[in-house]
Order: structure tokens, then C-alpha cells, then sequence
């Protein structure tokens, strides 16, 4: 059959610079793992691993630096870059799963993403890893909904948690404290905002920024400790989800660079331009390298809503089941290497994470030095499943209905209970259609 394009980078040409990588005596533990005679009869064989993660500053970099190590300490198997950036990263990854497979043996997710392809039959068990490294009794709870049988189909390779991220120096000038209601939130944000060389606060808001939108803006209505779904039940009508859209409005009407991209935004930010951002832990390595200036400056508190709750969200890595068994093979062993407690502390601390895993993949002595991390380890936690429903598995095709009507408001100033209400009624209309057939 004809499949749609995947809009999928091609694999980076690093592969080649890393030639002499390849000569490395592979390291005894890792020796074993490549010993099956799939890989044996293929030696060197190489595995696209399809990620967004490549074009994120810091990040990226801390993947590279993994490759590279794992590249030196054997020969059997290469792993190259691929994927897409994360605005068309799901997208183009469900695409290729509606349409039979998925090109690659080896692929971050995310929380949504994850259920949906676990559910599709496109993951392959990884229990037979936990249970090599003995760490499947302490692996973290969010791990829970990737087990089938028992069986865990994806490991976690950074879990993110949302906060407040703020420049504290531009706080200390502006003589303003750390905000813990709403309506400090606002003020602080205007105190804090010099149009057009300063804005209080930033959050994605375009349309052609689907997948940065969307992401955010659930965290808004959970600081009211709203749902946007319950079972299969839309609630965006709800007055929780109100008062978070209500909120978000009015900080873009008063605090906001309005109609800036993302990554115009992240330099502003890097630039001491904009005082604070609703967002995830994750995001804190983009200016550990773009920001030097500002980057000691960050600090974080928990989501200054009256709920308390922060969205953490959990991002397995996974082996694709359609894969051949040498490729299943070999991208297994590099996940078996990856989860080791050494290679993985490494991760961590090269990508500036908090949450682990299991308790063996952080120090605590890395841990108490990051002077930012307060309010990312404070705050309730709660799951996108939690608060999706049984929508999690149209997790895309909800939030485009959502930011569609939201929109609205925010370009035409259209009252927030006529458009959520309007999402609302489509909504339920799509459900018809979403969930004919659908059986969990």
C-alpha cells in the first residue's frame, strides 16, 4: 500500500564524523547484550531514532553526547538522528501508524502520543530490560499505563512537570514577590511589563504553533483544578476551564508579546525581555545555553493557582513491534545501556532533569544544586490521563477544536463562555465519530 509522507527528517550525516567511534572495544556489560544472532549477523547496523529532541538547545546536545558515548564503547550499533520538530512530531508519527507502521525502530513519545500507539500494537515490550536491570519494582508510577499484561512498553526518558519559571532579577528590579493567586499573578505581570522592550509573561498562543499551544494551555485550567474531559465527556463549558481561559486571556491582554512565535519568545526570554513563563521543568536546559546571562537569575514556583496541581508528563522511550528482529534487537540494547543507573545519571544531569525514572537515575548531590528546581519539586502532580479522559487517545484532534475557538477569543475578543461553549457542542459532535468502534 501507498503511504502518506511522514514529513520525517532524514537521519543527520553526524554518523559518519563519528567513524572512529566505531572502532571501540564494546564494554563487558554491553557485550553481552549484543551478543543475540540477529545482531551478530548484521554488524553495525544502524537505528534512526525518531525524536523532536534534536532541535531543542541543551537537550539536543545532552542526546548527542549519549550517542556518542554509547558509540564509543561498541561497534555493533549505530544510532542516528531523526524525527521532526515537535509542532509536526506527533502528527506525523500518527500518520504513519494509521497506515500500518511506523519508519524507524526506535522513537521518543509523549504522554499522548504513547497510549495511542500502546493501543495501536506498535510497541514492544521492554519488561525483559526491567527485569535484566532489576528495576522493574521501582520504576515510577507513570509507568502504570504503559504495562499491558504487566508488561511495560515504553521507559520514561524525562518526565516534566509544570511550573512557574521566572527571572528573578527582573522581580528584584521591579520590587515584586513570587505570586501565589491569580490575581498577584496579574498584577505582577503588569508591574512587570515596559511594552515593547518588556512583557510579564509569555505563553504560546498561535495557531500555526499547534502542538506548543495546546501543551501549555491545558496547565491553565488545571490551576483551577479543572478537567478538560472526563471519560468521554468534554467539559471545556466547565467554570474551571473558564477561569483558566478567562486568566490566560487577560494576561494576554495586558502582559503578552502578542502574536510571537516560540522561538522568537525563548530568545526574548534568553534576553532578559520576558519576566516569566507557565512551563514545563524541561525547558530550563534551553537557557542553561542560550541564556548565560539570565540563566542564574531563573528560578520556579508552583503554578499560582488555587488547586496547586502541576501537569507532570511522562516521556517513554519505545522499540517499535513491526521492526525486524535485528533492529528490535539492537534498539533494545541501547535502551538497556541508556537505563543503566551511570548512563542514565548522566542523561539527567546533562539535560538539567529532576524527576527520575526509579530512584537510582538522579544524585542527590546534582539534585541540591539546582538552585532553580524549588517549585518543579513542589505542587501536587497530576497526569494528562487525569485530566483528558478517555480523550487522551484524540488528544490532537481536541486541543485543535479548543485552540480553534479560544482563538477567537484572543483575536476578536469573543466572550470566553460563548466559545467554549461552541467548543463544547462540537466536541460532542466529534465524539460520535471518535469513538465509533472504540473499545479500551
Amino acid at each position: 500500500m501507498n503511504r502518506p509522507s511522514s514529513g520525517f527528517l532524514r537521519p543527520f550525516s553526524m554518523g559518519m564524523r563519528r567513524r572512529d567511534f566505531l572502532k571501540s572495544t564494546a564494554a563487558a556489560g554491553l557485550a553481552a547484550a549484543l551478543a543475540t544472532p540477529a545482531i551478530a549477523q548484521n554488524a553495525r547496523i544502524r537505528i534512526p531514532l525518531l525524536s523532536w529532541m534534536w532541535n531543542e538547545p541543551g537537550r539536543g546536545d545532552a542526546w548527542r553526547a549519549m550517542l556518542a558515548k554509547f558509540h564509543a564503547e561498541q561497534s555493533d550499533i549505530f544510532i542516528e538522528e531523526a524525527g521532526a520538530p515537535f509542532n509536526e512530531y506527533t502528527n506525523n508519527m500518527l500518520i504513519q501508524s494509521q497506515s500500518g507502521a511506523i519508519d524507524g525502530a526506535l522513537f521518543h513519545t509523549t504522554p499522548d502520543l504513547v497510549v495511542r500507539l500502546l493501543r495501536g500494537g506498535h510497541l514492544e515490550s521492554l519488561q525483559d530490560i526491567v527485569d535484566k536491570l532489576g528495576i522493574g519494582n521501582t520504576l515510577s508510577a507513570a509507568h502504570d499505563h504503559l504495562r499491558v499484561d504487566g508488561k511495560v512498553h515504553g521507559l520514561d526518558i524525562v518526565t516534566v512537570k509544570f511550573g512557574l519559571l521566572y527571572n528573578s532579577a527582573l522581580f528584584d528590579s521591579a520590587g515584586v514577590g513570587v505570586p501565589t493567586t491569580p490575581e498577584e499573578w496579574v498584577q505582577t505581570s503588569v508591574a512587570l511589563t515596559k511594552s515593547p522592550d518588556q512583557f510579564g509573561i509569555y505563553s504560546p498562543h498561535l495557531m500555526s504553533e499547534p502542538g506548543d499551544f495546546w501543551f501549555i494551555l491545558q496547565q491553565w485550567a488545571v490551576m483551577f483544578d479543572g478537567k478538560w474531559a472526563d471519560g468521554r465527556t468534554p467539559l471545556v463549558n466547565t467554570a474551571p476551564v473558564i477561569e483558566g481561559m478567562k486568566l490566560f486571556k487577560t494576561m494576554y491582554d495586558k502582559a503578552m508579546p502578542r502574536g510571537t512565535d516560540t522561538a522568537t519568545a525563548n530568545q526574548m526570554y534568553a534576553n532578559g525581555r520576558i519576566a516569566q513563563q507557565l512551563i514545563v521543568s524541561a525547558a530550563v536546559n534551553i537557557w542553561s545555553s542560550s541564556g548565560p546571562d539570565i540563566y542564574p537569575s531563573l528560578r520556579s514556583a508552583v503554578p499560582p493557582g488555587p488547586s496547586g496541581k502541576a501537569i507532570t508528563r511522562i516521556h517513554p522511550i519505545c522499540v517499535n513491534a513491526h521492526a525486524s528482529d535485528d533492529e528490535k534487537a539492537a534498539a533494545k540494547a541501547f535502551v538497556e545501556w541508556l537505563y543503566r543507573p551511570e548512563n542514565y545519571q548522566e542523561l539527567m544531569e546533562r539535560c538539567l532533569d529532576v524527576v527520575p525514572p526509579y530512584p537510582g537515575a538522579i544524585r542527590q548531590e546534582y539534585l541540591d544544586k539546582q538552585f532553580w528546581a524549588e517549585g518543579y519539586l513542589q505542587g501536587q502532580a497530576i497526569t494528562p490521563l487525569e485530566i483528558m479522559g478517555d480523550y487522551i487517545f484524540f488528544n490532537q484532534e481536541f486541543g485543535n477544536v479548543v485552540m480553534d475557538k479560544f482563538s477567537e477569543v484572543l483575536v476578536a475578543d469573543r466572550p470566553v463562555e460563548d466559545a467554549m461553549a461552541d467548543a463544547q457542542q462540537e466536541l460532542e459532535k466529534a465524539s460520535e465519530r471518535l469513538f465509533d468502534g472504540f473499545t479500551l
